[in-house]
């Protein structure tokens, strides 16, 4: 059950300053900085392979780097850190350090091909950015009104 679906699948488990990458069927692995440079590294390398990348949902750390890679036409999967942890269990994995994050990450891909979702569309994020906006400018209005209410007493 350890083929490949795709030419290679490269697994990355994302930091607020690192990325750790494990490209199969090579299994090579990399550290690159999570920064532009490092993002356009990363596209080089996931093109010259026709490889799809793949990481877990960390917090908002991915998103930058999930944007540039759609952006040079990389396939790109966001998984679901929970699957990931349960890839691990059953495979008797007890250490979690980024490096072997990233290997699992790459071997979910080989088992569940199917896994993840994909970038939503420019628009989309774009109007759950201005919702998220929208929610914290009234929760703000609705703080400062209670704070005039009571000065006025």
């Amino acid at each position: 059950m350890d083929t490949l679906t795709q030419p290679a699948i490269i697994g990355i488990d994302v930091s607020r300053d690192w990325l750790d990458i494990h490209c199969l069927p090579s299994n090579q692995r990399l550290r690159l900085p999570n920064t532009d440079v490092g993002h356009v590294r990363l596209s080089e390398l996931a093109a010259s392979q026709n490889a799809l990348v793949c990481f877990e949902a960390t917090g908002g750390q991915e998103w930058r780097l999930w944007s540039a890679l759609d952006a040079n036409g990389i396939a790109t999967r966001k998984l679901p850190p929970a699957q990931i942890k349960a890839f691990a269990t059953s495979r008797g994995t007890r250490a979690r350090t980024d490096r072997i994050d990233a290997e699992l990450i790459a071997h979910f891909m080989v088992y569940r091909p199917d896994a993840g979702r994909v970038l939503p569309h420019e628009k989309i994020r774009f109007l759950r950015a201005l919702t998220s906006k929208r929610g914290k400018v009234v929760g703000m209005r609705k703080r400062l009104l209670a704070v005039a209410s009571t000065e006025v007493v």
